[in-house]
């Protein structure tokens, strides 16, 4: 390798030293010499040493309690040593790989406690007794974690199942650490066979608890919390600031069997039934107790049999159970078994005994989303694990008799009705009830996802609608019904009611499909609106024709007709007459109702369709429909006239749409009390509350025109789900009353709980579907029908069907935020920046709403920044 510098020193040296020469001689100068020729490079010097390497670490100690609020941690097991005290090393990282460490420091010893615990840190551990071979019972999980820790008041005694937190931490520095239990494990046990216990508090509660180290174990670890110095992650456990939690908790599962020390394997049974990926489908993040328990086979750990330990049987009523004293004990099981909590909880109202009260949780007051008696749908939940199909492979008198809580196995009554069969143990639960028949006896009547079978012998339909022209007024739509995934063939076009149809377009069924016809007109000051609305129909509802009429002779100079056979792709063509305004604007073409089967008999419910006329705007798409199946398996509405695709629900619940109740008449009233009172205890409940008048009895002979105390309230569908879901949440919950023919139907927010997280919008909207439009194009909703002459029913109904001018409006941004944030703050808000509540029709100034200043899309209050 040259060195440049060098080669140039060493010529500039030999110059020097010739002009030296040259200046002692003083003569004459001479021609220049040659070029010496050049020096040889020097050795290179040696390289210094290398520099120690950095070592990037997290402090937990330095996190500010935003970041610790965001953090998103993993935990690691990197070891389990059991055989007295349980002994776990693990490891703590953030979402970038990096070790966090500090947590060691991070403990609280209350003025009361022996010994200091870690807030942010609890480790559980169980035992899964397997199948007993000659009852069948189930498998179950047993908590070691029984005994509590003594305190300078208390000394350690008995308990139901908790986690240890008061053992020693070790923090290595590096985001590693090592936890030894406080309990030895080897020795609870004896524990409990040492200690005294006063009824109803009883050792057999808490079974078997002897330390098995040939059986699966169950370690938990829980990483949440307060960050340090918020709430009670004090020194002392004293709060001084708020709390200040993680957002992303972390619950680890680590199974092995202790006499291997290896984790298990795939094949290896951990009675591993439900994933918590289920749970959230409907929860979004299902989270209990502070919100740091997030794993259903965490739950499982503690939400054992022993949960009924210091509980007495629970005292019983002739309909159920007494719900003031509650109940921890029923049928001498825990009630907060996981297995018997859960189904009592999704079973909710479809219980038979009422009084239920765990810990306040009412199961017979508790709503099932799912469709058509969803919890026959027991894959929602069990599916995705390795032990999920033991709802069907190994019944239980606990898995099927917290359902089917009207069975009494110990007399037999109500098992096999007719027959009293007693069953004292499990063993010959599968002599009756083997897969295949637990799989019939949980089929709902329509395919869907998690009921992909149904009876055989029933039919299931789909719609689909190819294009939708309009010329003048006149629709054509371009449409096929499948049957079983075959084009079906309609009947022939015949005169009269098609009595010769059976009164359908199809053999073997009754009924049959109907279009909508859905569109807009320019209202309120708004031009070529972004809602439907239907403007000039009653209560803005559009028009409906049904198949049939469109088959029917007699009929189709007024109506239309359908082509007499399909084209080569199996399409018919429907020909609508005056299926629209000719000024009608956003005009789109909906396929919904149903077939309903002669033999077997049932009701074909299939998914609605739409389809926009070609060349005309496309109403915008804000929810998806495949997140309201997550909660819902199939939305439907209507009796099944309306399935699953919310554009269809849309196209009659626009901004014009009032509930139709104050319309119902004194006959329709009357009618409700003939032969008995077809109102429900919960429905008598909600109208006592709303209207001040009992109806336990008939009202009408003392309150004339009764329904007109009904409420009212906007059926604008945005707003009616925002309502609905907001449920109880509200200030004022949602109150809905509707009238169909006679049919009443009783919406009271105050009976809704939303399962999921409120204010995360995105689990039902689509992921832009909740920012604020900018097109200024929406409607402004009717929350009151009123033309000012309302002195009867007759009249309210007059009012609902028309638009008046001193019908009561909402503006349309206030609409969608007012029926979730209804406080009177939040509505003063609204109001002092524009927005109009319950003004006069004549009075709107659809240009008024500021919004958009503070909570416009991608502003700092956007609705997506503030909704998460």
């Amino acid at each position: 390798m040259q060195h440049k510098p060098l080669k140039q020193l060493c010529g500039l040296i030999a110059t020097a030293a010739i002009a030296l020469v040259l200046i002692g001689c003083n003569g004459k100068d001479g021609n220049a010499g040659l070029n010496g020729t050049n020096g040889t490079n020097g050795t290179n010097g040696t390289n210094g040493t290398n520099g120690t390497n950095g070592i990037t670490i997290v402090d937990a100690d330095r996190l500010t309690t935003d970041q610790w609020a965001n953090l998103k941690a993993t935990v690691k097991v990197t070891s389990v040593t059991m055989g007295a005290a349980p002994v776990v090393n693990f490891q703590v990282t953030d979402a970038a790989g990096i070790g966090i460490r500090g947590l060691g420091g991070f403990t609280s010893k209350s003025s009361t406690a022996l010994v200091a615990s870690y807030p942010n840190l609890a480790f559980a551990m169980a035992k899964l007794v397997p199948e007993d071979a000659a009852t069948k019972a189930p498998s179950k999980w047993v908590s070691y974690i029984v005994t509590s820790t003594p305190t300078t008041t208390a000394a350690a005694a008995p308990t139901r199942p908790t986690t240890d937190n008061t053992g020693t931490l070790v923090d290595n520095g590096d985001g590693t650490y090592k936890y030894t239990f406080y309990r030895d494990i080897t020795k609870v046990q004896a524990a409990l066979d040492a200690a005294t216990y006063t009824a109803p508090a009883a050792k057999a509660d808490l079974g078997d608890v002897t330390y098995a180290p040939n059986l699966v174990h169950r370690l938990s670890i829980q990483f949440s919390g307060a960050a340090r110095g918020t709430g009670s992650n004090t020194a002392n456990g004293v709060t001084v600031t708020p709390s200040v939690n993680m957002t992303n908790p972390i619950n680890v599962i680590y199974d092995f069997v202790p006499a291997t020390g290896a984790p298990v394997t795939a094949t290896t049974d951990i009675r591993d039934v439900v994933s918590i990926n289920n749970c959230n489908e409907c929860h979004d993040k299902l989270a209990f107790h502070g919100g740091g328990r997030v794993e259903v086979r965490y739950c499982a750990v503690c939400h054992t049999d022993q949960r009924k330990f210091g509980y007495a049987e629970a005292t019983t009523t002739a309909t159920g159970y007494d719900a003031v004293a509650g109940q921890r004990k029923i049928n001498g099981g825990a009630v907060g078994d996981l297995t018997a909590m859960a189904h009592r909880i999704h079973m909710g109202s479809e219980l038979t005994k009422t009084g239920y009260n765990y810990a306040n949780v009412k199961f017979e007051t508790l709503g099932y989303s799912m469709l058509d008696g969803g919890q026959r749908m027991c894959s929602k939940c069990h599916d995705g694990v390795a032990q999920a199909q033991n709802w069907n492979l190994k019944p239980s008198r606990l898995a099927c008799g917290t359902c089917h809580d009207a069975v009494d196995f110990a007399t037999g009554a109500n098992h096999m009705p007719g027959t009293n069969v007693p069953q004292l143990n499990d063993l010959a639960c599968t002599i009756c009830h083997d897969s295949a028949a637990i799989k019939t006896y949980h089929m709902t009547a329509n395919v869907t996802p998690h009921n992909p079978t149904v009876a055989a012998g029933l039919v299931n339909f789909t719609y689909e609608i190819k294009s939708a022209a309009v010329s003048g007024t006149t629709a054509t739509v371009v449409f096929k019904i499948k049957a079983d995934g075959k084009d079906t063939t309609f009947l022939p076009a015949a005169a009269g009611p098609l009595n010769t149809n059976s009164g359908s377009i199809l053999t073997g069924f009754t009924g049959a499909p109907s279009f909508l016809f859905a569109y807009a007109q320019d209202q309120d000051g708004i031009t070529d609106p972004a809602d439907y609305n239907n403007l000039g129909l009653k209560n803005g509802q559009p028009q409906s024709v049904s198949l049939i009429t469109l088959r029917d002779n007699s009929k189709a100079a007024a109506s239309g007709t359908i082509s007499a056979s399909v084209d080569a792709s199996g399409y018919y063509t429907a020909t609508v007459l005056n299926a629209f305004p000719a000024t009608a604007k956003l005009r789109s073409v909906s396929l919904q109702g149903y077939f309903t089967q002669v033999s077997p008999a049932a009701a074909r419910h299939a998914i609605s369709v739409v389809k926009a006329v070609t060349g005309d705007a496309v109403r915008r798409t804000a929810i998806d429909s495949a997140k309201c199946a997550k909660c819902h398996e199939w939305f439907e509405g209507h009796g099944g006239n309306r399935v699953y695709e919310v554009q269809v629900c849309v196209t009659c619940h626009v901004p014009g749409l009032t509930t139709s109740g104050r319309g119902t008449s004194d006959a329709q009233i009357n009618a409700y009390y003939v032969p008995s009172n077809k109102f429900s205890a919960k429905d008598l409940v909600s109208l006592k509350n709303w209207t001040g008048i009992d109806f336990t009895t008939n009202p009408v002979p003392t309150n004339p025109n009764v329904a007109l105390k009904f409420p009212q309230t906007t059926n604008n569908f945005k707003d009616m789900i925002h309502g609905i879901h907001a449920g109880a949440d509200r200030t004022s919950p949602i109150a809905i009353t509707r009238n169909r023919s006679g049919n009443i139907t009783i919406v009271d927010g105050a009976r809704v709980g939303f399962p999921g997280i409120l204010s995360n919008c995105q689990s039902c909207h689509t992921s832009t579907g909740y920012n604020m439009p900018t097109s200024g194009k929406l409607l402004a909703s009717r929350e009151l029908a009123d033309n000012g002459a309302i002195l009867t029913t007759a009249d309210a109904q007059t009012s609902i069907d028309t638009v008046s001018a001193t019908d009561k409006m909402i503006t349309p941004f206030t609409a969608a935020c007012v029926t979730c944030h209804d406080s009177a703050a939040a509505k003063a808000h609204m109001v002092t920046n524009g927005g109009q509540i319950k003004v006069n029709r004549s009075a709107l100034n659809m240009t008024s709403e500021a919004c958009g200043a503070c909570h416009g899309a991608g502003s700092q209050f956007g609705p997506t920044a503030v909704h998460k």
